[in-house]
């Protein structure tokens, strides 16, 4: 299954703020991950220090199981998931990148997601809900 994880669980999980997140990160090596440059840009910006963007950098480029993509999205699918919901230019990137990738599941609090995205091709769950179906342990 491949997966996509939002910026703040990567923040929130590298900076030990959020339990779930730091157990997200911990289990990545489970899953296919899928991550846009804009996510990469978003969460390095967004890191107190430098061992935390050290560590995020470890986890993207030393798995197999994690590619980042720097092709741009389809401006036509960035439009349609602005129709559906993600007024915020970066969410209706993030939730068309999502589809375009084909990914199940967007790991991801942000309220926009969870609140006003309706008839997406995928389910976005909170890191709890996400590891209650597919953690282990």
């Amino acid at each position: 299954m491949l997966i996509c994880i939002d910026s703040n669980q990567f923040i929130f999980g590298l900076t030990g703020t959020d339990r779930d997140s730091t157990r997200l990160l911990d289990l990545l090596a489970g899953f296919r991950v899928a991550v846009p440059r804009i996510i990469v840009q978003e969460v390095t910006r967004n890191l107190d220090t430098a061992a935390q963007v050290r560590k995020f950098y470890q986890l993207l480029y030393g798995a197999s199981n994690v590619v980042v993509v720097d092709e741009p999205v389809p401006r036509e699918l960035v439009t349609q998931y602005e129709q559906l919901g993600l007024p915020d230019k970066a969410d209706a990137v993030i939730g068309a990148f999502v589809e375009w990738v084909g990914a199940s599941v967007l790991v991801s609090e942000n309220r926009h997601f969870l609140q006003k995205l309706t008839g997406a091709t995928f389910e976005v769950l909170g890191p709890a809900e996400f590891l209650a179906r597919w953690g282990t342990p």
